[in-house]
This record gives C-alpha cells, structure tokens and sequence, in this order.
C-alpha cells in the first residue's frame, strides 16, 4: 500500500511495517527511517509518524502513540487543583495515567508524573506540596 503511495524503496517499507507491528529494528533500519522523517520516538519504542498513519488509515493509534507536550499536562493539573482546591498525588496519577502516550508503560507513566510535578513545583513555582512526600497534598501557589 505504501510503496505505491509514495516514493519508498522496499527495505523502507519493510522497516516500516516492522515498526508497526511493534517488531523490534536494527540501529542502522532506525537511523535509515528517521533521516526520511518516517518514525518518531525514541529508540526501541518507535512509532510512525502522522504522515504514515495517514497513508494507511491508523490516525488514532498515532495519536495514543504520540504525546501530548508537557502544557497540556500542566495545564489539566492546575485546572484540577483549581477546581477542586488541592489534589493528591492518586488524583493526579488518576487524571493524567490514561492520557499519556501508550508507548509508555506504567512505571515509565508513573517517573513522567514525578518529572512534571517536579517541573512544576521546583522550576516553575506554579505549585506546592502542603502534605508529606509519602501523602501529597498539591495546592496552588
């Protein structure tokens, strides 16, 4: 389907499909997708870009792939905290786990978490924790 749609050798096309079907690629197959702007993550965890995923009909899997950057994230956090006065650490983890790219597995969601609460306690100053580091407690500074 590919290869007639747009100009690609067949080792191209195979390497994409590889990708797709979440089979791992060598370094050399990855540098090769990549120099064409084909794929998109980091390696292992490689997926194809939108332009592909147009091509063959599979939007939405990019967009599960595909994370959405850290504003968005920030942002449902502090529209969260603003709502509801404060929030836990499990009312973040429960707000934010199935909004992450599914690329990600849980431990991998879980350290993104801790990086954008980090971010934006420590760097940002947009919040604060008022409980203990084992109960959080996130308000709005």
């Amino acid at each position: 389907m590919l290869i007639n749609k747009i100009d690609l050798s067949l080792k191209t096309v195979i390497c994409l499909d590889k990708v797709q079907k979440r089979i791992k690629i060598t370094k050399d197959d990855y540098k090769l997708l990549k120099s064409q702007k084909l794929i998109e993550g980091r390696y292992p965890k490689l997926f194809v870009t939108a332009k592909i995923t147009a091509l063959t009909g599979d939007k939405s899997t990019y967009i599960k792939h595909r994370a959405f950057n850290k504003k968005y994230y920030k942002a449902m956090i502090i529209e969260f905290i603003r709502e509801f006065r404060s929030a836990s650490r499990q009312d973040i983890n429960n707000l934010l786990l199935d909004k992450l790219p599914d690329i990600l597995n849980e431990k991998q969601k879980i350290n993104k978490i801790n990086n954008l609460l980090y971010e934006m306690s420590k760097k940002d100053g947009s919040i604060k924790n008022t409980g203990s580091d084992k109960k959080p407690c996130w308000i709005i500074v």
